[in-house]
């Protein structure tokens, strides 16, 4: 009985992975070769939790985030905002609303950068994008 099911199972296995060569256009021995399991949803969740820094007790981004308002004013507070820092957490990118607020912040970008250097955490931030 085993056996038989075995064969069968083969022969669906054999079916699927034709379908899905014939649907990538591939040659059938490729389809074997490119498939992948599925991941675990624990492995992927611990996978975004290391890669996002997600429970860390306050990450660089955090900080700065929090004392936007200081590091930039009152006037550019609601203007502009930190989007991301690099990988290498070196470079700040800012969103401004308008080409005028650009101006204004790349006027003083060495102030905001020094403040954002005074903050624990931040003094490896050396350049500001200002998009």
């Amino acid at each position: 009985m085993k056996s038989k099911r075995t064969k069968v199972s083969r022969v669906r296995r054999s079916k699927e992975l034709d379908l899905v060569a014939n649907f990538m256009n591939l040659p059938a021995e490729f389809a074997e070769v490119n498939s992948k399991g599925p991941i675990l949803m624990h492995d992927l969740v611990e996978q975004v939790w290391n890669d996002w820094g997600i429970g860390e007790d306050e990450t660089p981004e955090h900080i700065i985030s929090g004392n936007w308002q200081k590091i930039v004013g009152k006037n550019l507070f609601a203007k502009c905002a930190p989007v991301k820092l690099s990988k290498d957490r070196k470079t700040l990118y800012v969103r401004a609303a308008t080409s005028t607020i650009k101006q204004e912040l790349s006027l003083k970008k060495a102030s905001v950068l020094q403040k954002i250097n005074s903050l624990k955490k931040c003094r490896h931030v050396t350049f500001l994008r200002i998009s």
